[in-house]
């Protein structure tokens, strides 16, 4: 039987059993110890958790599991230096076909990233304190990214989502091969991040300078594929709308059924357990 089925709002040290309004210290903090604010947040916060019934989702059989993998590339590669579980994500590539052609929905997408990082925090990497680095890699977008509204409206609600609901829990995000028009996106979805957020953000081109900082901040854990490749004519083709954004080269990968052949990437350790885990809940 898979470990830990349930996954409530406070967990032991996280601040809630000592404070007199059973606050977890991270939404004290996300709203500057605002009280107020604070109990509004975490009010809102037990709201989500109770539409998304996010307390029972690791205990609920995900058929859609694959789907949403082959919807939007994601991954855990491994840890950084520091410990920390190293998140990779390649939104530019969102698939609104895959979603379509397999009867899966923008909820379905949000409530599997929900089942990703409630798998992070109760049974990869439990503790009211751990943290991770977020990798973004921005490979394929396009100015067409801008101008899909069903793109930047699921982007801004996974955005406020993670923001509101799982506060204090990055440790740096690096967003990777990024074009040179980024700052236009990026002005988009900056309005939804908290200052503290935003401080910790470090925007890199692809390049020599940007294999060097990934392998500073990811260490061991970082993937051959973010390593810099010849990105500039494909980001050429994409500004001009020349190219639909889909770099179909790294698109897609096929989980492996054994171990041994795990490494950093879309087939680490991490990745290989967490769709055990999955598949073993559509048995029970």
């Amino acid at each position: 039987t898979p470990p830990l089925l349930t996954s409530p709002a406070t967990t032991p040290n996280d601040g809630s059993q000592t404070d007199p309004d059973g606050l977890p210290t991270r939404f004290l903090q996300m709203k500057k110890h605002n009280r107020d604010e604070a109990k509004a947040a975490f009010a809102e916060h037990l709201q989500w958790r109770e539409r998304f019934r996010v307390d029972t989702l690791l205990s609920r059989p995900h058929p859609k599991y694959d789907v949403c993998k082959a919807m939007v590339p994601h991954y855990f590669s491994g840890r950084d230096p520091h410990d920390n579980v190293v998140f990779v994500q390649r939104p530019a590539i969102l698939d609104f076909e895959i979603m379509r052609r397999n009867n899966a929905t923008i909820e379905d997408l949000l409530l599997h990233y929900i089942y990703v990082i409630e798998y992070c925090w109760n049974i990869l990497d439990p503790g009211h304190d751990r943290i991770m680095t977020n990798v973004l890699d921005m490979r394929g977008i396009s100015f067409r990214n801008m101008r899909n509204q069903e793109y930047v409206g699921f982007g801004k609600r996974f955005v406020q989502m993670m923001s509101a609901n799982y506060p204090g829990r990055s440790y740096k995000t690096l967003i990777v091969n990024a074009p040179t028009w980024f700052h236009a996106l990026y002005k988009l979805f900056k309005p939804l991040l908290r200052e503290s957020t935003r401080q910790k953000i470090v925007i890199l081109k692809a390049g020599e300078q940007q294999d060097v900082a990934l392998k500073f901040y990811l260490g061991d854990s970082l993937p051959e594929d973010l390593l810099s490749g010849d990105f500039n004519t494909k980001e050429k083709k994409n500004e001009e709308g020349g190219d639909d954004g889909l770099d179909r080269s790294h698109r897609y990968f096929i989980p492996v059924d054994d171990e041994e052949l795990c490494a950093p990437g879309p087939n680490s350790l991490m990745e290989f357990h967490m769709r055990r885990f999955c598949i073993a809940q559509l048995h029970t």
